[in-house]
């Protein structure tokens, strides 16, 4: 056990007696907003973003930022605009509708709204740089399946104004949960009642010009496959096998949870192809838990960005036998697994709906 053990160990100690405001602020609760699937996908969207009353420039110039930000040279930027103005060619119904929607309502140019929809996509690549999320599922000492995350990106402040929960509802009742940006038609983070959860996180892998060749070929936008599982499987194996099958434009880990003992999952994918999987249960070091940040579970992370060694003894000072939802919360509070791109953690469920919970992290850490 070298000094960074024991740093952690010193960190996790102080979070675990309660979690406290880096910077004097509080974490806040995210507003939760209904999204009707039975109505037209052009007013899906348009109470929310009305009701949130988004600001057009304020968007704009957010999404400008995340864009360069994203990107490694303008080059990328402008071929990204290029994508953005042709919607019927790229963007697949109903989201190309939706998202005309939310321009309409809010006066936001239609390819800035395009824009922010596709930035995963054109952006998750070997040599982005990005680093965002850890996702954790985990099995209490019954055998009930929690899972938690903490969504971390770019221009984190800008980010945290547009967090919101979704209440997905189809034929008068609610459908699945999900956390997303204003805005943001897919969905990154989820939980479908009785069924599974999922999450998504970042995977920088492969070369750029792979993600177009996806695109040529017709994969899916990443989280807008996301959201299609929630809408369309109705248990665990299904959800798994869909994201195991279905091409997508980027790399990506979907983690995914069930509703029974062992259900918990590491999808890997490639630009298009399966890469791997990882279930619950196969890491007999820790094996009632999961934890994906944003690197191949078979390789060792970073010595420079090591959330998931972090998360990892958190979760063993916790122990199966006292993990519950607060505790899950708890650990994903610990530095550096919470840091200062942490723009909200969620925790959730889908054995029990009353557990979904999206805190907005105003109270992370400056620095």
């Amino acid at each position: 056990m070298g000094p960074t053990f024991f740093v952690w160990t010193v960190l996790a100690s102080l979070i675990f007696v309660s979690v406290s405001a880096f910077n004097g602020r509080n974490a806040e609760p995210a507003k939760t907003f209904i999204v009707d699937l039975d109505d037209p996908p052009m007013q899906r969207w348009q109470k929310v973003v009305l009701s949130a009353a988004v600001d057009a420039s304020y968007y704009k110039q957010g999404i400008n930022k995340l864009l360069k930000a994203a990107l490694s040279s303008e080059a990328l930027v402008e071929l990204v605009e290029v994508i953005a103005k042709d919607i019927e060619k790229f963007i697949p119904q109903p989201f190309a509708d939706e998202i005309r929607g939310i321009s309409q309502a809010t006066g936001i140019p239609l390819g800035d709204v395009v824009i922010a929809n596709i930035i995963y996509d054109v952006s998750a690549f070997g040599s982005s740089g990005n680093k965002a999320c850890t996702s954790i599922v985990t099995a209490d000492k019954s055998g009930k399946i929690y899972h938690g995350r903490n969504l971390d990106y770019e221009d984190p402040e800008f980010l945290k104004n547009l967090t919101i929960q979704v209440d997905f509802h189809q034929n008068g009742k609610s459908l699945f949960m999900a956390t997303t940006y204003l805005g943001y038609v897919g969905v990154i983070t989820g939980s479908r009642h009785g069924a599974f959860s999922i999450s998504g996180d970042e995977r920088d892998s492969g070369e750029w010009w792979q993600n177009l060749i996806a695109v040529a070929e017709k994969s899916d936008i990443t989280f807008f496959h996301e959201r299609m599982i929630l809408e369309k499987c109705t248990n665990f194996k299904e959800a798994l096998t869909e994201a195991m099958s279905t091409p997508t434009i980027a790399p990506v880990y979907y983690i995914i949870g069930g509703i029974k003992p062992k259900e918990g999952a590491i999808v890997v994918r490639n630009a298009h192809t399966l890469a791997n999987v990882t279930m619950l249960g196969m890491d007999q070091t820790h094996p009632w838990y999961l934890v994906e940040t944003n690197y191949d579970p078979w390789k060792a992370p970073p010595a420079s960005d090591d959330r998931r060694d972090a998360a990892i003894h958190a979760m063993n000072r916790v122990g199966q036998d006292k993990m519950d939802a607060e505790m899950l919360y708890k650990v994903l509070s610990v530095p550096p697994v919470f840091n200062e791109q942490t723009t909200y953690t969620t925790i959730m469920s889908a054995a029990d709906a009353s557990v979904y919970r999206t805190m907005i992290r105003w109270d992370g850490p400056d620095y």
